[in-house]
């Protein structure tokens, strides 16, 4: 009896300082990741991003074509006194990643196929994070589509605030981007003040200087049952816009405003 008490009494202190040993190990790795993810150069931070995957998929069988989205979500359930700041780690890396990629500055060809890949991923994870702190993160990544919209439309209102502030925003593929996400958060609250906030948008990015944001505002419209009341800007777009298809002679949203009048004058 002895005996069986002292081995149970020796394989647990045993079991416990291996569990303590894997711990102190993972969190030296997290920590080691999350410190070249918090770096100004991008290519650090994309390998430390790589050396975090590492660690969140060690032990997990992967295919071909990985869905790492699953393995985090795994990993921070297993690992809860890890998860705070890995989330962080990801929503800074994301921001951090948006300001580069949005950079106006940025001459052509600075961040190469593998950097773009490495961004897209971080979206992806991000998006999944379930936490409100990545809205601004995912905001600043709208313009890749895809993962980010996915991600703020989860968060529905509480995303409407940041996107809609985007509006302003000096890039015309953000402003358009704000335009397409801003309104489907409306549609998703489906109510009469909802509705009144879509048409106020559209009427002002109609009037957008750049032509991405107005054929933004075009989609808009061709989505709302009640389009005739912009029946007067259509026709003046349908006569004027001015973007015009470089080296051709095709004014697009010339084109798209004549078909919504048509469809408006012969309703089915």
């Amino acid at each position: 009896m002895r005996i069986t008490l002292w081995l149970f009494i020796f394989t647990t202190a045993i079991s416990v300082e291996c569990h303590a040993q894997r711990s102190a190990s993972l969190d030296s790795r997290v920590t080691a990741a999350l410190a070249r993810m918090s770096d100004k150069d991008m290519a650090t931070r994309h390998a430390g991003f790589d050396d975090l995957i590492e660690v969140i998929a060690e032990g997990e069988k992967l295919g071909p074509d990985p869905e790492y989205t699953s393995v985090l979500a795994i990993f921070l359930a297993r690992n809860p006194d890890q998860a705070n700041r890995v989330k962080l780690g990801l929503i800074n890396l994301l921001n951090a990643d948006d300001g580069a990629f949005m950079d106006s500055k940025a001459a052509p060809g600075t961040y190469t196929e593998d950097d773009t890949e490495h961004w897209a991923q971080a979206i992806d994870l991000v998006s999944c994070l379930n936490d409100e702190r990545a809205i601004p993160a995912l905001v600043g990544a709208m313009t890749a589509g895809g993962g980010s919209c996915k991600g703020l439309l989860s968060y529905g209102q509480k995303a409407l605030g940041p996107v809609l502030s985007e509006l302003s925003n000096p890039n015309p593929l953000v402003r358009s981007s704000a335009v397409s996400i801003g309104i489907i958060i409306l549609r998703m609250k489906n109510d009469a003040a909802s509705h009144a906030q879509i048409l106020s948008m559209i009427r002002t990015t109609l009037n957008d200087p750049e032509y991405l944001v107005r054929s933004s505002a075009l989609s808009a419209i061709e989505d709302l049952n009640d389009r005739a009341q912009f029946a007067r800007s259509l026709q003046e777009i349908g006569e004027h816009d001015p973007f015009i298809v470089p080296g051709e002679t095709n004014y697009p949203l010339r084109t798209r405003a004549r078909k919504l009048l048509q469809e408006i004058a012969t309703p089915k």
